[in-house]
């Protein structure tokens, strides 16, 4: 009784110690260090880190600058994507039903949850542990202020 007991007690131990040695990479549910939005708008340069991936009925990269996603901070951005992702450059189109699309949100600009209206979004990496590609969006608030996101570049999580 007492080898069983230690037999059951040392395989316990031996699966614990594997499972916690071994990490997975498919692990998506948090936000990795080295995810990032980055743009320009009329020469000021934003980089929001540590974007946040979610899927529904699309693929959406967050970011925004706040301390994280629950505290948002005043601009955010999303970029939405299709589930069925492939590498190319696409079209931006303006509406919430769109395959591609840029919302974007900043109190101190006048923008709330807008969408750009022209712009492209170009996947170089869709498979594996990221998403990567690079963007442009011109954007129209209902006061009918224009802005055009450049030198857009984007680095998410993918989801598995």
């Amino acid at each position: 009784m007492k080898l069983l007991k230690f037999n059951f007690i040392a395989l316990f131990i031996i699966a614990g110690l594997g499972l916690t040695s071994c990490s997975s990479d498919d692990d998506n549910s948090s936000t990795a260090d080295d995810t990032y939005i980055r743009f320009t708008i009329d020469g000021t340069n934003y980089n929001f880190t540590n974007i946040a991936t979610a899927q529904s009925l699309s693929i959406t990269l967050n970011g925004n600058n706040g301390a994280d996603f629950s505290d948002p901070g005043d601009t955010q951005i999303s970029i939405w994507l299709p589930l069925a992702l492939e590498t190319g450059t696409f079209d931006v189109e303006e509406g919430f039903d769109s395959d591609y699309q840029v919302s974007f949100t900043s109190d101190p600009m006048g923008f709330d949850f807008d969408f750009a209206n022209d712009g492209t979004i170009t996947l170089t990496q869709t498979t594996g542990e990221y998403i990567e590609g690079t963007f442009t969006a011109t954007i129209t608030n209902d006061n009918s202020t224009t802005i055009t996101l450049e030198n857009g570049e984007f680095r998410g999580l993918t989801i598995e």
